[in-house]
């Protein structure tokens, strides 16, 4: 039953979508909402930790500008004065754009490097966002965007959006 509400709500997801996308790997610990979001906010927002850019000469500052949390949510900002180098930091979230392998949220947490990434595509993109506090992950979902072009930060800004609704969404069997 849970697993037919799922691919019920993911179905919904992306029919709604102005472009094709693909989300899986949705993993969120049970005591974890999206309310929990407001509360991992420091003065300038959440936190955001980047490896490699989901296209050539994206602006991570701006990347983190056009992130919008979950609708419905309360107003969450994202640290985009202070974007964030790999380490065990605080409450944040991981954008591991393009990786070179399956998406892997315990070594995205745990990263001490910069995290290997491929060459970004002509078109669309992958993300492995993960919500990590210090190693631990509280939530992960991954999303690959296959119509988004090089430099369209509102593209970008609603496939995010798209990936946070779906990690975040309340379902009535949890």
């Amino acid at each position: 039953m849970r697993l037919k509400a799922i691919l019920g709500a993911l179905l919904a997801v992306l029919a709604a979508c102005d472009e094709p996308t693909v989300i899986t790997h949705v993993f969120r610990m049970p005591n974890i909402r999206e309310t929990d979001l407001v509360a991992m906010q420091g003065p300038q927002g959440i936190a955001v930790e980047m490896h490699g850019l989901p296209w050539e000469d994206a602006d991570p500052a701006a990347l983190a500008a056009a992130m919008k949390g979950p609708a419905g949510a309360a107003p969450i900002r994202f640290a985009h004065q202070r974007v964030m180098g790999p380490g065990a930091h605080g409450s944040r979230m991981v954008l591991h754009f393009n990786p070179s392998g399956p998406p892997n949220s315990d070594h995205d947490c745990s990263l001490t490097a910069p995290a290997m990434t491929g060459a970004p595509p002509a078109k669309g993109f992958t993300v492995n966002m993960t919500f990590c506090n210090g190693e631990k992950i509280e939530a992960h979902g991954f999303l690959r965007a296959l119509e988004t072009q090089p430099g369209d930060y509102e593209g970008f800004s609603t496939v995010m959006r798209q990936l946070l609704n779906v990690v975040f969404r309340e379902e009535k069997d949890r």
